[in-house]
């Protein structure tokens, strides 16, 4: 599907907010609507415009067939709308508190995250869920006396907050909250919090920054159980960042299961080429030591798909001028590469900044912008 704005310097024109993957179709939250597409045939299934001037963010999946969808006018992200997923019908609208971007051309979106059937929005220090059914607020939390909220992410049975407090000393905290009552059920001491963000909520990561490097630390009921510190040569630059968006949750190229932590990196130049290349880095969350560093791909940059017990799924992303992507997967303990299935080389360097999936041996590809993209969604069916 053509990228709206590709080969243009208007690098927000078709840029994606989310995209939700169901078992018959695929779906692009993007600035100008909701798009869905029938995955054996390409056709699309339905199209709902922006309720408002522009979309300005999303849940990041659609449990049970319900999305919400954040619009606004005038540079305010002011709305929050539930929508089916299945027809894409509108089925509820509600204004919601909206921050003003103190820069002109830009828009201030809120954080959305999702989980147990709620829309949970942090915006201006307060966290809110509301009811995906109907749009009803069920709750509202904010941080303890004294502590500011930083970040939010949620997944089943949990929502985990991150929080700055300055009296009476430094004292940050891991917040995690039961998504049923949105009252706090553990407490946990955290770094101090410069720049951070909740990174997964299964297992419980967050991912700090200070002059020391990047601080990767995780958490289970009893509290901190590891930690994995890395410098700047590893690529921590976010995958869906757009100037003119602000507030939105960020992507990264970064995987996380059980004790394992995958991060990549820093891209380099292909000698003799116009691509670049990166490589895969496991670390130990309980030594806090790089397991591995992955030597067994090509000349590519690679972009994750999802980690198991069994190690990670990752794509090639190649080159459509000279390199064709490669499906392959990356033993957890050894990093032995084994190639499960080749693209075809049109496209290549399609997944560079891009959500991929994995489904029924078929590789989707949705790229947040067209910043290093031409299609808005690439399907391929692996033979």
């Amino acid at each position: 599907m053509p990228m709206i704005g590709a080969g243009g310097s208007d690098f927000t024109s078709g840029m994606s907010f989310a995209t939700w993957l169901t078992d018959t179709a695929i779906i692009r939250v993007q600035k100008d609507g909701v798009l869905a597409y029938d995955l054996s045939t390409g056709k699309r299934t339905w199209g709902t415009p922006s309720p408002g001037e522009q979309l300005c963010g999303a849940t990041p999946d659609a449990p049970g067939g319900v999305a919400a969808i954040a619009y606004g006018e005038s540079g305010l992200c002011d709305h929050l709308a539930g929508i089916d997923t299945a027809t894409g019908q509108i089925t509820w609208q509600k204004p919601i508190h909206a921050e003003q971007a103190t820069t002109s051309n830009t828009m201030l979106a809120p954080m959305i995250v999702s989980t147990d059937g709620l829309a949970i929005t942090l915006i201006d220090g307060k966290v809110s869920a509301y009811s995906l059914t109907d749009g009803t607020v069920r709750w509202h939390a904010t941080a303890p006396k004294d502590c500011s909220l930083r970040d939010t992410n949620a997944g089943p049975g949990r929502v985990v907050m991150l929080a700055h407090c300055i009296y009476p000393q430094p004292s940050d905290l891991v917040l995690v909250v039961d998504p049923e009552t949105g009252k706090i059920t553990r407490k946990h001491p955290s770094r101090p919090v410069h720049s951070g963000i909740v990174a997964s909520v299964d297992p419980i990561v967050t991912q700090i920054d200070d002059a020391k490097g990047t601080h990767f630390t995780r958490y289970d009921d009893s509290g901190k159980t590891g930690e994995v510190t890395v410098d700047d040569e590893v690529d921590l630059l976010p995958l869906n960042q757009v100037v003119a968006v602000q507030g939105m949750r960020l992507h990264y190229r970064l995987a996380i299961h059980g004790d394992r932590l995958y991060l990549a990196s820093d891209a380099e130049n292909v000698p003799n080429s116009m691509r670049m290349r990166n490589t895969a880095l496991a670390y130990d969350f309980t030594t806090g030591r790089r397991v591995w560093e992955s030597s067994g791909t090509r000349a590519s940059r690679l972009a994750y798909i999802r980690a198991d017990d069994s190690g990670l799924l990752a794509l090639e992303v190649g080159d459509h001028r000279d390199l064709s992507p490669r499906l392959i997967h990356i033993d957890a303990k050894t990093g032995k590469t084994k190639g499960l299935g080749g693209l075809p080389r049109e496209f290549g360097s399609e997944a560079e900044r891009a959500k991929v999936y994995e489904q029924n041996g078929a590789i989707v590809i949705v790229p947040w912008s067209s910043i290093t993209a031409s299609n808005a969604i690439n399907y391929y069916k692996l033979p």
